[in-house]
């Protein structure tokens, strides 16, 4: 079985970064705000997270299929990567 490591991730108080947290903002960066299929600017808080089975359980395709026949999942990309390391780095502290 395969899982997934998955963040809290909130579009409330993104103005405010705490430890363990980023942000990706349409504004500041389009490129991974497109690339991770947001609607808002969001904050991701990377000291929360679960490890998920990736199965229709947690990943199937929403009622009424608002985003298609497809579950709504998006990729970090790549110049996010030093930003969510940076967060990251102090989950093990």
């Amino acid at each position: 079985m395969i899982f997934v490591s998955v963040a809290y991730g909130t579009s409330k108080k993104t103005d405010r970064l705490y430890s363990g947290e980023f942000r990706i903002a349409k504004s500041e960066h389009p490129a991974a705000y497109v690339s991770a299929g947001l609607s808002y600017d969001t904050k991701f808080d990377l000291r929360n997270t679960l490890e998920l089975p990736f199965n229709e359980a947690y990943f199937s395709i929403p009622p009424h299929a608002p985003h298609g026949q497809n579950p709504k999942l998006g990729t970090l990309h790549p110049s996010m990567v030093r930003i969510a390391a940076a967060a990251f780095s102090v989950t093990s502290k």
